[in-house]
């Protein structure tokens, strides 16, 4: 019983942090979208934080494509 009550509060705390995440990709790439980050910044955010940079380039840039045709 130990065990399975164990392994739900992981689970839960698993998806939490992966709900905080997502929140602070998404605070971020807003940021970069109102032009409050240079081309630089940018640039060193992405190198810094390459799950960021794949996360964003999946979920925003490709919506900017799509709106620009």
């Amino acid at each position: 019983m130990i065990r399975r009550t164990k392994n739900k509060t992981l689970k839960f705390a698993k998806n939490e942090l992966k709900k905080l995440l997502v929140l602070d990709y998404r605070l971020l790439a807003e940021r970069f979208r109102s032009d409050q980050f240079t081309s630089k910044q940018m640039t060193e955010e992405f190198k810094a934080n390459p799950e960021f940079k794949d996360w964003y380039f999946k979920n925003y840039w490709a919506l900017e494509k799509w709106r620009s045709i």
